[in-house]
């Protein structure tokens, strides 16, 4: 877990600058070309920044709210962090477990009050 939310911490205090996270580690996109996940991973990076200038203004600030573990149906690891940004947004950052450490495969932005309830069960237990 320590890993995974070391990635995350870098990955929100460089959500406002688009052009460093272009470059932060994270699962290609299968089945399209390579320059075609480059440029939907950069306009959506684009779009997250202008989110969060919209709704936080000047705030960086950041907690974690949860963390969610998950087992694939193909038995692949994953765990999800929850974090409150500027008491406005809640990201969800999901990481796949690797021997080598983590990766990061999903980012959910949302306004916080539109979070599901229920987004995940608490239940999944590994080790």
């Amino acid at each position: 877990m320590g890993k995974a939310k070391k990635d995350a911490e870098i990955f929100l205090k460089n959500v406002r600058t688009p052009e460093r996270l272009i470059n932060h580690p994270m699962m290609e996109p299968e089945g399209i070309p390579s320059s075609v996940a480059f440029q939907n991973k950069k306009r959506n990076l684009e779009n997250l920044k202008g989110s969060v200038n919209q709704l936080c203004g000047k705030s960086s600030n950041y907690k974690l709210a949860n963390t969610f573990k998950k087992i694939g149906e193909d038995g692949e690891k994953f765990i999800y962090l929850e974090y409150e940004y500027c008491q406005e947004i809640t990201f969800v950052l999901g990481y796949a477990l690797r021997r080598d450490g983590v990766i990061l495969h999903s980012i959910w932005p949302m306004n916080k009050e539109d979070r599901p309830e229920d987004m995940f069960q608490k239940e999944a237990n590994w080790n």
